[in-house]
């Protein structure tokens, strides 16, 4: 019995580990997995305060199951990675990557000092370091924002709903786009009505998540 046990305890540990978003993997079957602790900002909120310097994700939700765009900022190398998902192309698969229809486009862009401030002023002009969205609930099947950053050493959890006040807030999206070049428009926030709603159910099972007091509900820091 005690065998059995120390299997089921290994297997637990191993599905929380693949459930836990480490950082830099771009491979669509881990981030499906670690969806939930890539949008909390896992990986960020481990190291922020003996990082160094600022390190920040923006992600979009224009309705998880038609797009998700992604961009995270480093400060130390200068960079942004940016990748938008969309519904899977199978004209995109090669023998050289079976993932390609589901991965998304990904680029590297290289940042400038003046990029990164420009990012950073545009951050804290949206109003990102208050944390006062407790109890805000998301649904895949809405349009929103979330932003999880280490600003100065210390993280921060924000996020932005469409056809609420706070969503008037944010300037850093027009930002970002500067910076995109992957040619995928913006999927812009729009109203949907039962029907619609119905019909994107019957692809895909919508789920929901709760912004806590600095992270999301569920998960470190909330």
């Amino acid at each position: 019995m005690s065998y059995i046990r120390s299997v089921f305890a290994l297997c637990v540990a191993i599905f929380a580990a693949s459930c836990t978003y480490q950082g830099g993997s771009t491979d669509p079957i881990h981030r499906k997995f670690a969806w939930f602790s890539y949008l909390n900002g896992d990986d960020i909120r481990k190291v922020c305060a003996d990082l160094g310097a600022d390190r920040y994700r923006f992600v979009y939700n224009g309705i998880y199951q038609e797009q998700t765009r992604a961009y995270d900022v480093f400060f130390h190398s200068k960079k942004m990675t940016v990748q938008v998902r969309g519904d899977a192309n199978l004209r995109d698969l090669t023998l050289d990557d079976l993932l390609a229809p589901w991965r998304g486009n990904v680029q590297q862009v290289a940042l400038s000092d003046s990029d990164l401030a420009t990012i950073r002023n545009s951050l804290l002009k949206s109003a990102a370091m208050h944390n006062k969205q407790n109890g805000l609930r998301l649904s895949s099947d809405d349009f929103y924002w979330t932003v999880a950053a280490c600003v100065d050493g210390q993280f921060h959890y924000e996020a932005y709903k469409w056809n609420t006040p706070h969503w008037d807030d944010m300037v850093f999206d027009e930002t970002l786009i500067l910076f995109d070049k992957s040619g995928v428009e913006v999927a812009q926030p729009k109203r949907l009505g039962q029907a619609d709603r119905f019909n994107l159910a019957e692809y895909f099972k919508p789920f929901m998540i709760e912004v806590g007091e600095n992270g999301l509900v569920g998960f470190e820091g909330s």
